[in-house]
């Protein structure tokens, strides 16, 4: 195991797994784990909501959010993860994350990311 694993912050990498459930340890609203990447602190609006679980967390570790479907927009803001917009008209669900990746972003990556952020205005979960 590497014990050297970066942990979450700005302009970091992230590579996750996210599945979608009805309760606690189950997967049954996805068809299976949706691969997710990301530029980490490059939201306009600053780190959404989604982004806040996941500071300061490190390459193998997980959580599970139970959230609202009304709230996956607020909760994702800019972070661009079509496969969870059907999630929206689901009453309430838990979000399954594994955290696969944590690693230094390349320059051009970067400068995509806050371009894609910007043109995206406050929300962007897909619509």
């Amino acid at each position: 195991m590497n014990e050297e694993w970066q942990t979450i912050g700005p302009l970091k990498k992230i590579s996750l797994l996210l599945e979608a459930g009805t309760g606690p340890g189950k997967t049954d609203l996805t068809a299976g784990p949706i691969a997710f990447e990301f530029i980490f602190g490059v939201g306009s609006q600053g780190l959404s909501p989604f982004e806040f679980e996941l500071a300061d967390k490190k390459e193998g570790d997980g959580l599970s959010l139970h959230v609202r479907g009304e709230e996956i927009v607020d909760l994702l803001q800019h972070l661009l993860v079509p496969s969870l917009a059907a999630l929206e008209g689901v009453h309430a669900f838990y979000l399954k994350v594994n955290i696969v990746g944590v690693n230094e972003a390349d320059p051009k990556e970067v400068i995509k990311a806050i371009a894609e952020a910007g043109s995206c205005g406050d929300h962007c979960c897909g619509h």
